[in-house]
């Protein structure tokens, strides 16, 4: 994912308070997590298409301007789940996301979340809550970036436009066909008696020159820990800056099909990922478990010389811990591999250290713990050669191997 307000948003919500938000609205885990990806999709590529529209960008500045610089994500999670005492501070944030959403959806609002739910499986009264608990906390890391780098109307419009560009294939499916093209119909800020009237704040200086801002979602910082934290970065760099593919990019994969797991579970994955290849080697019977049949992880990404996963690479463990929990006799073991660059015994320790961070990343995500192995194999074991850049990006990969089926 290469959006850093999304990543930001999305990092907030770790494994536990998924699964916290799962059980408060008696939903699968995996469908609640794809539900908060494509809710957060929809409404940043939403409030982009409004980047045009003077009115409706004044009204979302104002909004966003005004939302305070830190929130509590439980105390929002339980509000938009009805599952908590509200504070008088928490439902004034909660109503200014409502206004955030009809001003992002417009008269589409009832199809967006259908689509929404249609594409994570989730039930309709629990899109509603996801998007009552996302709009807040879209409105506060906006908020916070709008007044750290006093950005203007215009220049907040510019950077919903760029974000929105790395996450339309998190969009749920048919919702190019909801976006309104045009602004939602709604009163002007010096309209009081409108419940959207929202008084338009002076922009604080003079735009920036246009060049300045009109830059791929590429060049935006990630914002994880900037947005919630106060550890401010003043500079755009590249969100992808320091970033580790183990696999080649997820191109060439396939379109998502279900497959079907025991418990009438559907999960959606690509046609030709690993995920299909695990899927295919537990539930035939003819193959058996062997010490020579891997599985290479294909949508695993970490920093660089780090064994921190990154954001892009939540969506894939989801799916494996979710063919694990279907299957609970299956045991397997990961394997973490380098390229022969640098120094072997710290590729060694690099390798262990990400096939560690594999194996707790799934535990955290509900696997018991002794059926997951991790071992580390340095530049031992390539696949392809290492005199080239292609190769040694293959060869830098994340493995898994059936023990037990």
């Amino acid at each position: 994912m290469t959006s850093s307000v999304f990543s930001s948003l999305f990092n907030l919500l770790d494994s536990s308070s998924i699964n916290e938000i799962a059980s408060r609205l008696n939903e699968p885990g995996q469908a609640v997590s794809r539900g908060l990806e494509s809710t957060i999709a929809a409404l940043i590529s939403s409030l982009a298409e409004r980047s045009s529209d003077h009115t409706s960008m004044s009204q979302i500045f104002s909004l966003v301007n005004e939302a305070p610089s830190d929130v509590n994500v439980s105390n929002i999670a339980r509000a938009a789940t009805g599952s908590g005492e509200v504070s008088a501070a928490d439902s004034s944030l909660i109503d200014s996301g409502k206004k955030i959403l009809t001003l992002a959806f417009g008269r589409n609002q009832s199809s967006i979340l259908d689509a929404i739910g249609r594409s994570a499986g989730l039930r309709r009264s629990s899109v509603t809550s996801l998007v009552s608990m996302v709009a807040p906390l879209l409105m506060t890391a906006l908020g916070r970036l709008v007044r750290s780098d006093r950005l203007t109307q215009e220049q907040l419009g510019s950077v919903l436009v760029n974000q929105s560009t790395g996450i339309q294939d998190l969009l749920p499916a048919g919702m190019q066909h909801h976006i309104e093209r045009e602004a939602p119909q709604v009163t002007t800020a010096d309209q009081s008696t409108s419940p959207l009237a929202i008084k338009t704040i002076p922009e604080p200086r003079p735009s920036l020159p246009a060049w300045l801002w009109i830059v791929p979602a590429l060049l935006l910082i990630p914002l994880l820990l900037w947005l919630f934290t106060g550890d401010h970065l003043r500079q755009f760099s590249q969100a992808n800056q320091g970033t580790e593919r183990t696999r080649p990019a997820a191109a060439g994969l396939g379109d998502l099909v279900v497959q079907k797991l025991p418990g009438n579970v559907d999960l959606k994955v690509p046609q030709r990922g690993v995920e299909t290849q695990l899927i295919g080697f537990i539930q035939d019977p003819n193959k058996s478990v062997d010490e020579v049949t891997w599985f290479d992880f294909d949508r695993i990404t970490f920093d660089s010389d780090s064994a921190q996963l990154r954001a892009e690479s939540r969506e894939q463990l989801n799916n494996i811990a979710a063919i694990l929990i279907a299957y609970p006799d299956v045991r397997m073991k990961i394997g973490g591999y380098t390229d022969n660059t640098g120094d072997p015994q710290s590729n060694l320790k690099l390798s262990q250290d990400r096939a560690d961070g594999v194996v707790a990343e799934l535990i955290n995500l509900g696997i018991e713990p002794d059926r997951l192995q991790a071992e580390g194999y340095g530049n031992q074991h390539p696949v392809a050669d290492n005199s080239t850049e292609t190769g040694r990006t293959q060869n830098r990969r994340i493995s898994m191997r059936v023990t037990q089926k």
